[in-house]
């Protein structure tokens, strides 16, 4: 079973891991783990005017490290590994065409109430992922 877990750095998304390496305890064939993060562009033309593209990319490289560091913690106490891969993209489109690309069975994200309508229950990038794709999406609170 091939399973996405999309990560932000948030603690719902530290528990979508714990959720993935108890998983892979209980399941009988081989789990295989993407763990993906997707950046979200730097949206103003302005800043990337005065910013180099070397310095946007470090940018990108650091949030990614920050979001990616705790899980990969937990799946290597797991003792499962997970190929790493770090997107810049508008997060939601990302995750869904990610997972489909790679031939995943599942995803596995946390969710994150984030005021306002649409995100009252879930989170907004998390609604959208359950309404682009057609995969099973695992949602950890």
């Amino acid at each position: 079973m091939k399973i996405l877990l999309a990560v932000d750095g948030s603690e719902h998304a530290l528990r979508a891991a714990n959720e993935v390496a108890a998983s892979a305890a209980r399941l009988a064939q081989p789990l295989e783990v993407l763990l993906l993060t997707v950046q979200p562009p730097v949206a103003s033309g302005l800043v990337r005017r005065f910013l180099s593209k070397e310095a946007l990319d470090a940018y990108y490289r650091d949030e990614a490290q920050a979001a990616l560091e705790p899980v990969t913690g937990v799946l290597a106490a797991a003792k499962l590994t997970a190929d790493t891969h770090v997107v810049v993209g508008q997060v939601a489109q990302t995750i869904a065409e990610f997972a489909v690309c790679h031939g995943c069975d599942q995803i596995v994200m946390g969710t994150r109430g984030l005021g306002g309508v649409k995100g009252a229950l879930l989170g907004s990038v998390t609604s959208e992922v359950l309404h682009l794709t057609a995969l099973p999406v695992l949602l950890v609170k």
